[in-house]
């Protein structure tokens, strides 16, 4: 599946803003990175029939029939369709050499063996998180939420994009303009960008990161002026975040006196049923 939207928005944004100079953008380490849930929560392997109800099936049933290969993840699929039509702006990085080489667990402060991972996430969660995978268009719950609260990173809880920065780009995936600050160090976001250059950064855009584990989230492009209207044009960035990486925790709801609501992105959109988990 081609999310061929977004290569056109891509290409849209090399047009007009691609620059001639090259600038990095480099990895910065958070000292104490902020974790969103203080207890572990337990994530119920729950998902839903074409009629919206519950059912036995995990979610890895309706996933695995799903699934975009890692290699063809949206930037590689951007690249390709570039080199196919024949470049408009020549750029350092080939489509071999854009995959981040950095470690997913090297230097991020939440590490685990690649059969912890595996064991304490879902099968569509460590696909993103830990193999850099990409999912379908409009197949998490997520794309759709609109109501207040915060996304967090599904593989160790850390706050990473506040409802108020979510939009609806038409490109089928949970988009945002900015990610959340860290609280010990305000100036760092919760969110890891690619070292790239500059023309890769506007042309096929980097990916992006979890800075406290290092998860796979999914990309940031240069086409925010793209969205009027939305949080984007003012920050001219467009978060494109796989769902299945987030799990979103509702802020219209007191949790005095009874389990918080927290909603897993891994979960496809479906009538009649949602993806509740709870601490404990």
């Amino acid at each position: 599946m081609i999310p061929s939207r977004r290569i056109g928005l891509a290409v849209i944004s090399a047009v007009v803003t691609a620059k001639t100079e090259a600038s990095a953008f480099a990895f910065t380490a958070l000292p104490h990175p902020t974790t969103f849930l203080s207890m572990p929560f337990r994530v119920a392997k729950t998902s839903y029939d074409e009629d919206g109800n519950p059912s036995n099936d995990s979610t890895q049933s309706y996933f695995d029939k799903e699934k975009i290969h890692p290699d063809s993840n949206r930037r590689n699929i951007i690249h390709k369709s570039l080199a196919a039509g024949g470049a408009l702006l020549a750029t350092p990085t080939s489509p071999a050499s854009a995959k981040n080489s950095k470690s997913r667990t090297d230097e991020y402060e939440v590490r685990k063996s690649e059969a912890e991972w595996s064991e304490s996430l879902s099968s569509q969660q460590y696909f993103i998180l830990r193999q850099g995978g990409t999912e379908p268009p409009y197949s998490s719950i997520l794309e759709a939420e609109e109501r207040p609260g915060v996304y967090a990173c599904a593989g160790c809880g850390t706050p990473l994009f506040d409802a108020k920065e979510k939009f609806h780009s038409g490109t089928g995936w949970p988009s945002f303009a900015s990610p959340v600050m860290g609280t010990s160090n305000p100036s760092v976001p919760n969110v890891e960008m690619e070292d790239v250059s500059n023309i890769q950064y506007q042309l096929a855009g980097a990916e992006v990161r979890c800075r406290t584990c290092g998860g796979h989230l999914g990309d940031v492009f240069a086409d925010g002026f793209l969205f009027v209207g939305t949080p984007a044009f003012v920050t001219g960035k467009r978060y494109c975040i796989d769902g299945g990486a987030l799990v979103f925790v509702p802020s219209d709801q007191n949790a005095t006196g009874r389990e918080v609501e927290i909603l897993r992105g891994d979960l496809p959109p479906r009538s009649g049923g949602s993806g509740r988990v709870f601490p404990g």
